[in-house]
């Protein structure tokens, strides 16, 4: 009897992620859209061929997604997919998969030197003043770590959001939770805390100047020396060296 449960739980389970991946497609494709309600558990149980706790575990599947709000055997609702979930999502997967710093680097290089580029071409005199603003706290001496790593950030977020383009700050913005402990470390350096004000002022008159390509270099040597700076404290050992 054991032996059975196992087997119809396996079971169940293989029908719970299949409706689950069905209900996905249906979400991906359009055919659900938000605000829309779906069958309650005894119709959708018909529709699809299987029993309603199947129907159930699916539907507190997407639940637990954010996909939809669950409301039992009353029907649930499609909701839209924000970026603050979308974000959480993907910081979260960063965060437990542990990946690398040469990982996010190389993923930061490509993305905010392009961004760098977009915000030289699109910048207004009122975002540059506040870019301004964030270079000068960077600069403040009496600033402890934590509000430094804060300025800083705060400037890359705000050069994403100088593109217009709400997937950059989305991407951008997760993998910077990842680099909290990056920046704390490097700007604990008086010599990489001088370098982060250097560079981020020679992106901030590029981007000011309308710039475009000056400001993607400028960007690609901020990120360069930011990543050799960490890479000489990961491996002291190791010749220090830019790419």
């Amino acid at each position: 009897m054991p032996e059975q449960q196992t087997v119809n739980a396996s079971t169940e389970g293989r029908r719970t992620d299949d409706i689950v991946r069905r209900l996905l497609r249906r979400i991906q494709d359009g055919k659900l859209k938000p605000g829309d309600r779906l069958p309650n558990e005894r119709e959708l149980a018909a529709e699809l061929g299987v029993s309603r706790p199947v129907v159930r575990e699916a539907i507190s599947n997407l639940a637990g997604r954010g996909l939809i709000s669950a409301r039992g055997g009353s029907g649930s609702t499609v909701i839209a997919l924000g970026p603050d979930r979308a974000e959480e999502a993907l910081a979260l997967y960063l965060s437990s998969n542990k990946l690398d710093y040469r990982s996010i680097h190389e993923v930061r290089e490509l993305i905010e030197t392009h961004a760098a580029g977009i915000a030289a071409r699109r910048a207004n005199a009122a975002e540059v003043q506040e870019l301004t603003g964030l270079v000068d706290k960077l600069e403040d001496v009496s600033l402890d770590i934590a509000d430094a790593a804060r300025a800083d950030l705060e400037f890359h977020a705000a050069i994403a959001r100088l593109t217009g383009n709400e997937i950059f700050g989305l991407i951008l913005s997760s993998l910077h939770q990842g680099l909290v402990e990056v920046r704390r470390h490097n700007l604990a350096l008086p010599a990489a805390q001088r370098e982060a004000v250097r560079s981020h002022r020679a992106i901030l008159e590029a981007i000011d100047t309308g710039d475009e390509l000056g400001a993607r270099a400028a960007m690609a040597g901020h990120l360069s020396a930011v990543f050799t700076f960490w890479q000489e404290q990961a491996d002291p050992a190791r010749p220090s060296q830019s790419s």
